[in-house]
């Protein structure tokens, strides 16, 4: 099989959709495996310097590297990464959003090598932040305000100094949600078609950097992510259309790993019981559930379907 696919011919009969689309239900020995194309392999690192968001993942990815014997410097950026990341990193440096050169310095003084970013920012408040001088020199050069652009940006400038950027799943292996159905409750023939509408439509969008979210609901898209996040374009789902809508969370096809992996967590289902969302899809392999346990259990209790749905399928395959 090569690496990073997975084929199947799509037919629509009982069972035999959702058993293709997500690797058979909760259970099934015969669930397909997904192959990464690039196996995250961990150099030879010591220390770690930590590009600190919000969310969970910081934390999430410092406990990661310390239980692996390795050192985090952490920069975290004031307003948005959780004071907690005191707890666990070895050092930590607070900037405000835009102050990149006190971000590469913070590196460069101390010798670190490697480093990964970990977390979001809130896009509306990165609107009308005050860049220092070297911040304003990149994003002048890149013409561009996309995430994608500017992320690839900064990463280029750290290895300019001798710090490489690494994959964020680098410490999240045991985090990254698996290919089958991880609730007992499977989705049904009509979800399974939605969640497939939603996997393409997230790929049409993926070369505009758009977002990572599409929530669809008996064939209509009726929600799509852009600036205002994954919890938001759930409620305004729901706003919209109702009870029943099906959330698809995956990477676009041209996702860097190094950085905005999709993340769920238990605010995300939190956020769908609101919205009487039914089913959540997300990516195997590519993104990362945050306290899983405490994910599913949530589920469950609202009947909520979650599932891990394959990263690629081929439907002109035999």
């Amino acid at each position: 099989m090569p690496a990073g696919k997975i084929y199947f011919r799509l037919t629509m009969m009982p069972g035999g959709f959702i058993s293709m689309l997500f690797g058979g239900r909760r259970g099934s020995n015969a669930a397909p495996i997904y192959i990464p194309e690039s196996p995250i392999s961990i150099p030879d690192i010591d220390c770690i310097g930590l590009i600190a968001g919000n969310g969970s993942f910081p934390l999430r990815f410092a406990e990661g590297a310390k239980s692996r014997g390795c050192s985090v410097i952490a920069v975290c950026h004031e307003g948005e990464t959780d004071p907690r990341i005191s707890e666990v990193a070895d050092e930590v440096v607070w900037i405000k959003l835009g102050q990149f050169g006190k971000l590469i310095s913070t590196f460069v003084n101390r010798d670190v090598k490697y480093a990964a970013m970990a977390g979001g920012i809130n896009r509306i408040r990165a609107f009308g932040v005050r860049l220092d001088a070297r911040g304003a020199a990149l994003l002048a050069r890149l013409r561009s305000a996309k995430d994608d652009v500017i992320m690839r940006g900064i990463a280029d400038e750290l290895q300019k100094e001798g710090v490489m950027v690494v994959d964020s799943t680098i410490f999240m292996q045991d985090h990254l949600a698996p290919l089958g159905v991880l609730t007992r409750r499977a989705p049904n023939d009509v979800e399974a078609a939605d969640i497939e509408i939603g996997i393409a439509a997230i790929r049409a969008m993926s070369s505009q950097d758009i977002g990572q979210v599409v929530v669809v609901k008996e064939g209509v898209v009726v929600a799509v992510e852009a600036i205002e996040g994954t919890d938001r374009t759930i409620a305004r789902a729901g706003e919209l259309c109702g009870a029943g809508c099906v959330v698809v969370k995956f990477a676009k096809t041209t996702q860097d790993m190094r950085f905005d992996v999709p993340t769920i967590g238990v605010k995300t289902v939190m956020t769908m019981i609101k919205a009487k969302a039914k089913v959540l899809a997300v990516e195997a392999g590519r993104c990362i559930i945050m306290d899983r346990e405490d994910v599913v259990a949530l589920a469950e209790k609202n009947k909520i379907a979650i599932v891990g749905a394959n990263p690629l399928v081929d439907t002109a395959a035999g």
